[in-house]
């Protein structure tokens, strides 16, 4: 019965481990920085609509290895606004 405790102790120690491995990253966007897209990324996103940008009203899925930068774009002005 102890071992028992002990090995689920010890599994459950790792799997709070698992999610502490890999590199931890802090997002400070920079034209000349660009990130890539991971797996399973999705949000809204701008859309330009020849004048202006909008903010999708939807989460839109985000293709795995997309290229994402500060394009040197002023912020847009409906930022936050909508959904």
């Amino acid at each position: 019965m102890k071992r028992t405790r002990m090995a689920l102790a010890g599994v459950l120690a790792l799997a709070l481990l698992s999610g502490c491995f890999g590199p931890r990253v802090v997002f400070l966007p920079a034209a000349d920085a660009p990130v890539r897209a991971g797996p399973d990324m999705c949000g809204r996103v701008y859309v330009w609509t020849g004048s202006t940008w909008e903010l999708s009203r939807n989460d839109v899925a985000i293709p795995e290895g997309f290229y994402i930068w500060d394009a040197g774009d002023k912020a847009p002005t409906n930022a936050g606004k909508g959904k």
